[in-house]
């Protein structure tokens, strides 16, 4: 049958369809795995995977500030020295301040310009490009640097008192205390957080001639904004203050530490360890001013545990007493549980174990008064 074209078949073409044959491939290959880093080849997928691991591993670079990480976003409002900073799995650091182009350096170039800097936004990006082959891992770090002096703190601290503590808490009284010359520049930072204090007592209080409208529960939001601002600074005030926020919060991580505020500190033992013998004396001698706004919440709170401290005996008559304030409809539900707490743990420590019984029963699954709530309990139930 005749063809045409390019696809005509001659005869030695049909010479070898007929006499060729294929031969046979044989079983298929063993599988081989080949080291993207390296020439070595395995067998099988597991020793390859133990091979990068071990060999070719690329740790993320992190950056160090007093032996913690920062966050992504940090913000330093103290000095930091230059011993505090270091770098681990970090081969290069690209570095841009206030905005300039990024510049390539080493490591150790890093800690002098995070210790010599006081004011001003630093973009940090980490590498490790320590493989052949693999793409460089990388850290970000955006810091913010908002240290201030003595100086400027000292009038940021005069500022507050005579506009804050002097007088009532108002919004406008904030306010002006926000707008004040002495509380802008560097000082700025520690203001917005003696500010966040002031406008979370004003909040928790909720006096009538405010008319506010924003929700009770939004002061814990103020108190924190402050704790996490004024914990940095190392500062009578700011000590103190970050004392009684921790303290209306119930977090008595550092109720070991002293702020210098007698009901404070007797407070924060008696409610993190009842147990213990002795608790912090006051020097009845030493004259006192007021130094920082504190809500009236809290304030009860502390008087009635240094009332329930210094009674020798017990009595109905302090059962009554402690079982009004912690039943109070204008207490706060933080404030309620230190209630109930004092109450337990004063009646514990002068021998009314059934007197401490309601109030144990009540905070014996709240945390953190469970962790000896529960156990005293216990042992009046026995």
């Amino acid at each position: 049958m005749p063809t045409v074209g390019w696809i005509r078949e001659d005869a030695l073409e049909a010479f070898y369809e007929g006499t060729e044959r294929t031969p046979d491939p044989g079983p298929p290959a063993k599988p081989t795995f080949r080291c993207p880093f390296c020439s070595s080849v395995f067998s099988i997928q597991k020793e390859l995977h133990d091979h990068v691991y071990k060999n070719h591993r690329v740790e993320r670079p992190v950056m160090l500030l007093g032996g913690r990480e920062p966050s992504g976003r940090a913000v330093i409002r103290v000095p930091v020295g230059r011993s505090a900073i270091a770098f681990v799995n970090a081969t290069a650091v690209r570095i841009s301040i206030d905005g300039s182009d990024p510049q390539r350096c080493l490591p150790d170039a890093v800690p002098k310009k995070l210790a010599d800097t006081r004011q001003g936004e630093m973009n940090l990006v980490l590498l490790n490009d320590s493989q052949v082959n693999a793409e460089p891992v990388s850290t970000c770090y955006a810091i913010s640097f908002r240290i201030a002096d003595a100086q400027e703190l000292k009038r940021v601290e005069e500022a507050f008192a005579e506009i804050l503590v002097s007088s009532s808490i108002t919004r406008d009284a904030i306010s002006c205390f926000l707008a004040d010359q002495r509380t802008q520049g560097p000082g700025k930072e520690y203001a917005t957080g003696l500010g966040y204090y002031c406008l979370g007592v004003l909040i928790k209080e909720r006096p009538a001639s405010e008319h506010l409208t924003t929700p009770l529960s939004r002061y814990r939001e103020l108190y924190g904004s402050a704790l996490q601002v004024l914990a940095d600074f190392d500062r009578p005030l700011a000590r103190l203050i970050t004392g009684v926020i921790r303290f209306a919060m119930n977090d008595f991580s550092e109720a070991g530490s002293s702020t210098g505020y007698w009901e404070l500190d007797l407070a924060k033992v008696l409610l993190s360890d009842p147990g213990r013998t002795r608790m912090p004396s006051s020097d009845k001698r030493a004259k006192r001013r007021p130094i920082c706004p504190i809500d009236h919440g809290t304030a009860r709170i502390l008087d009635l545990a240094a009332r329930m401290a210094t009674q020798s005996r017990w009595s109905p008559i302090l059962d009554d007493e402690c079982r009004e304030i912690a039943n109070s409809d204008v207490l706060d539900a933080t404030d309620h549980e230190k209630a109930l707490a004092i109450w337990a743990a004063a009646a514990w420590r002068m021998g009314s174990t059934q007197s401490a019984i309601e109030p144990l029963t009540q905070i014996a699954a709240v945390y953190p008064f469970n962790s000896w709530a529960e156990q005293y309990l216990e042992h009046v139930s026995k």
